[in-house]
């Protein structure tokens, strides 16, 4: 099993949303049973406090339910029980290697570090006031998580509205030949490539506000993965 923990300040925004938004990745791939994820705060100012509501939002629009979630304050016993304490700055990682009295194992690390954007902070909603950018960081962090320790890569169309752009986002992740087009049989020409063997990808569906058809469209590009046998199902 793989024990997580994720640390922001207060443990009201940036941290339990990235707790909510992994468990929901790992409960899509199937693999609920070989996590433990939690989070928790490197202050005491809101110990006890739920998720703030602007953040409890964002999970809600998503399908996300972080009720019964309060503040906790990250001790030291947690670099002993965890395998990776994830923080979302340069000051949360300060201030986690204060409480665990230094990183001697290595299991203190930056979540936009895995998303391919090292040493990049999770934008901070409570300065910004802007709860989507940050959970678009939180989501390009935890995928990356993902990938890093079970070797299933997200494939995340929640923002697609049209067929274009499914193809936008596929062209990057499956190292697209200039020959082939936008279409089904192209995709599954490609997933059935030596260049994609046993690889596996989760899909992540449109938002529930998108435009039907894009739903429609979605179905049936799972449909194709999972037909290749590259679907994480």
């Amino acid at each position: 099993m793989t024990k997580i923990l994720f640390v922001c300040h207060g443990n009201i925004c940036r941290s339990p949303s990235a707790e909510f938004y992994m468990k929901e990745l790992v409960l899509r791939a199937g693999l609920q049973d070989e996590f433990e994820i939690a989070s928790a705060a490197t202050h005491t100012d809101e110990i006890g406090s739920p998720v703030y509501p602007p953040s409890r939002k964002v999970l809600e629009k998503h399908g996300i339910d972080c009720s019964g979630k309060t503040a906790r304050l990250m001790s030291k016993k947690d670099y002993a029980h965890y395998d990776l304490l994830i923080g979302m700055d340069e000051e949360n990682l300060r201030d986690m290697k204060r409480i665990s009295g230094g990183d001697p194992e290595n299991k203190i690390h930056n979540l936009l570090d895995y998303a391919d954007r090292p040493g990049e902070p999770v934008a901070d909603p409570w300065y910004t006031r802007d709860f989507d950018i940050t959970w678009r960081d939180i989501g390009e962090g935890c995928q990356g998580l993902l990938d890093s320790i079970s070797g299933i890569r997200c494939v995340d169309f929640s923002a697609c509205t049209e067929r274009d752009d499914f193809y936008r986002i596929l062209r990057a992740i499956a190292d697209w030949p200039s020959a082939f087009g936008n279409n089904l049989d192209a995709v599954f020409h490609i997933l059935i490539s030596p260049s994609q063997k046993g690889k596996r990808y989760l899909l992540l569906p449109p938002e529930a506000s998108a435009p039907r058809e894009a739903h429609a469209y979605y179905e049936k590009i799972f449909e194709i993965f999972d037909d290749a046998g590259n679907a994480v199902t």
